[in-house]
């Protein structure tokens, strides 16, 4: 069976710093990933606000992020999927890749998979991630300044990212399926006092269309049927 001392499971930030100290610690180390090394921030076009780097796409970042650990002759595996189990006092990584299944032994174990944002999974959500949706006002709110973006979304997150795109965005069009917001009293109040802010209850998004970037979302309204276009430059689901 092959073995390892260190095996981590996942590439994003934290599995490839992970990596880096345990090869500057003198560690077998293997990564195992199943997408791109730098996780997440791969789905983001324009990257600002990362420390020491003042502009870059997020795959330049993941790209960085996998040359800095190879530096370190770190092992890196494309894996289609894996699980950890406990056979007594052995850790073993189960890895599949292709239909073949491989095991590994391992002294340590660290998991860094990350996680994911919850989608909508409207028609167009995925091909236009990084074209205009986010999950992150906070992280790409700078990137609408003076256009109309929409927040899907009712709770407190969703209500307050749409106060926060008001400092940026001409008009904020809060998009639920609901007739009222879920989100505290004290949140939604700020909200609708905002003369940049329109709700729109009642309502989901069915369809995501742009040529590139998002500019047009077709919405539904959950009590009448009723659909209409909503024309906008960027889309954040809260």
């Amino acid at each position: 069976m092959e073995k390892h001392e260190l095996v981590i499971i996942g590439a994003g930030p934290a599995g490839m710093s992970a990596a880096i100290y345990g090869r500057r610690s003198g560690l077998d180390v293997l990564v195992l990933e199943r997408a791109a090394a730098g996780g997440q921030i791969n789905n983001t076009d324009e990257i600002e606000n990362y420390p020491g780097i003042a502009h870059a796409t997020g795959p330049e970042i993941g790209e960085m992020m996998k040359n800095h650990a190879l530096k370190f002759n770190t092992e890196i595996r494309m894996v289609d999927d894996s699980k950890v189990e406990l056979r007594g006092d052995k850790k073993i990584v189960i890895t599949k890749k292709s239909g073949e299944t491989n095991e590994i032994e391992a002294e340590a174990i660290i998991v860094a998979t990350g996680a994911h944002f919850r989608r909508l999974g409207c028609e167009g959500e995925a091909e236009h991630i990084g074209q205009g949706v986010s999950f992150c006002a906070v992280c790409d709110g700078a990137f609408f300044e003076d256009l109309e973006v929409a927040v899907v979304g009712g709770g407190n997150t969703a209500v307050e990212e749409g106060t926060y795109l008001t400092k940026f965005a001409s008009k904020v069009y809060i998009i639920h399926r609901r007739d009222e917001f879920r989100a505290d009293r004290a949140a939604i109040a700020q909200a609708l006092s905002n003369p940049k802010i329109e709700p729109v209850y009642n309502t989901v998004v069915e369809k995501i269309e742009g040529d590139g970037m998002v500019e047009n979302l077709v919405l539904k309204n959950v009590r009448t049927g009723e659909k209409s276009n909503l024309n906008v430059a960027g889309y954040s689901c809260s």
